[in-house]
């Protein structure tokens, strides 16, 4: 489990509890469905093939060349992640790590069969958005405002409020200092002028450009807006984009999202 200091819960870490390490290496935790018969209507098998089966193993892969014979290589999963992501001179291990446990986390957020969101959770997400429709547009509108590969997260601040977040390539929400976040070195958000161009990114429910020292976010779903998980059914263009985020929330596995928000199993 990722540390309680950063309000990371095991039930919504599956790679800092899946990922272990096994004669020093560390290997690819199975998924709670058939990979070779993709995730209907998001990811074909084809699709889930290539962001599980090869960018996933890739992944790991050159972890365990990174940190063989360095004193991550005998750490947890969790671990080499936290301890990484507090090091600027270790941003390949840092990267490699932090696409792996999005990546899973992304894959673990998806069922093959999902079940209508519940009263409960929608009543959470009208709390911070309104109404249910409003935070689909406005995840929506974030993943979209995406300019090259990342994620896009639904993440809980410290205050407890429900908030969107966008991070460029292995971003973390675990982490202030490696979120990578295009708006980070910004002072403050016009959001009223943002709001003209429908693709920024940026809203009013989006995370704060600035973050108090040691501050993190709790990841409750995230979307992979990496070229590799939309191409091969979606191709590149902004209307196959649209199509993938709205598959994207037909395939969600909101019980899993439930879980995430009100902590089910406890810290």
């Amino acid at each position: 489990m990722l540390r309680s200091a950063l309000r990371i819960h095991k039930a919504f870490a599956p790679a800092a509890a899946s990922f272990r390490a096994a004669a020093r290496l560390h290997t690819i935790p199975g998924l709670p469905y058939t990979v070779s018969h993709g995730v209907e209507p998001l990811l074909s098998p084809a699709a889930l093939k290539v962001i599980y089966a090869d960018h996933q193993t890739g992944l790991v892969n050159r972890l365990n060349e990174l940190i063989a014979g360095t004193p991550y290589e005998d750490k947890l999963f969790h671990e080499v992640l936290m301890d990484s992501a507090r090091s600027l001179n270790e941003t390949q291990i840092f990267n490699n790590a932090s696409q792996a446990w999005n990546n899973d986390f992304f894959l673990r957020s998806l069922t093959p069969e999902p079940k209508p969101m519940s009263e409960t959770l929608a009543k959470k997400l009208a709390e911070s958005f309104g109404s249910v429709d409003v935070f689909k547009r406005e995840f929506t509108t974030n993943a979209l405002g995406l300019f090259g590969s990342g994620w896009t997260w639904l993440v809980e601040d410290n205050e407890g409020r429900l908030v969107l977040l966008n991070t460029y390539n292995a971003g973390s929400p675990h982490h202030r200092r490696r979120m990578q976040r295009e708006d980070e070195t910004s002072t403050d958000h016009d959001f009223a002028a943002q709001a003209q161009n429908p693709y920024s990114g940026a809203s009013k429910y989006s995370a704060p450009a600035k973050l108090m020292a040691n501050n993190s976010y709790v990841p409750i779903l995230c979307v992979s807006m990496w070229e590799h998980a939309y191409m091969t059914d979606y191709g590149i263009t902004n209307e196959g984009r649209k199509k993938y985020l709205s598959n994207f929330f037909e395939s969600v596995d909101w019980s899993a999202v439930e879980g995430r928000v009100f902590r089910v199993g406890g810290f």
